[in-house]
């Protein structure tokens, strides 16, 4: 059995703002296009308007606005307004996933807060000694705090080199410890040079295409958004 649900904000009874229309949002501020942002998500414009009116009528403020000209040139943007919705929706979304997945499958590394400075992300020291950047859960979460960060053993990507750009954050080199193969899956268990556990799951072929065996060295990549710090 699998538990599923989505998320809406409701503003006090006016209307709610849904995984779809915050995605609208994040594509059109990406993109500087409400046009571009509806095609890539299968949505005529005539709907990304009307969606964007009908939040703007429930937040009683533009979401949206028009850029026009000048240095860097024109387009369509978000507001403040807009951007702290996206930024708030994603937030709880977060939450809401969590509780949703089932814990006891996931990695929960025992960690500390080391800084707080950054606006869309936190820094963690496990008790190993890695770093890893992380988005906090608990809004009095403070610096110096003990922590579990959470991570789905899936959002963790495998790769035989470190050498490359990445927009992810949180890059461990890391060493395997046990493999297993089931049902076209492979458990993977890794440590860090540090010392710092993590469970992976990726499919057996792609195992057998890194050539992964016990004793392999490999690095792991994961995002910020993948790790979810709670208060121990």
């Amino acid at each position: 059995m699998k538990v599923e649900g989505k998320l809406w904000i409701d503003i006090n009874g006016l209307g709610t703002a849904g995984q779809l229309r915050i995605r609208l949002l994040e594509l059109i501020d990406e993109m500087g296009s409400i046009k571009k942002a509806a095609e890539s998500i299968g949505m005529s414009y005539k709907g990304a308007w009307d969606n964007i009116n009908s939040l703007n009528g429930i937040f009683g403020q533009n979401l949206v606005e028009r850029k026009t000209g000048g240095r860097g040139g024109g387009g369509t943007r978000l507001t403040d307004q807009g951007l702290n919705l996206v930024k708030t929706y994603n937030h709880y979304s977060r939450i809401h996933e969590l509780y949703l997945t089932d814990i006891s499958q996931m990695n929960c590394l025992d960690a500390e807060i080391t800084d707080l400075s950054h606006d869309d992300y936190a820094e963690a020291q496990t008790t190993h000694g890695d770093m890893i950047a992380c988005v906090t859960l608990d809004a009095d979460i403070g610096q110096g705090d003990q922590v579990n960060l959470f991570i789905k053993p899936s959002d963790i990507i495998l790769l035989n080199s470190g050498d490359f750009e990445a927009s992810a954050r949180n890059l461990l080199k890391t060493k395997v410890k046990s493999i297993s193969d089931s049902e076209g899956k492979s458990d993977i268990v890794l440590v860090s040079e540090n010392g710092t556990p993590l469970s992976v799951v990726v499919t057996t072929a792609s195992a057998h295409k890194m050539k992964l065996k016990k004793g392999s060295d490999v690095y792991a990549l994961f995002k910020t958004a993948s790790v979810l710090a709670t208060l121990r």
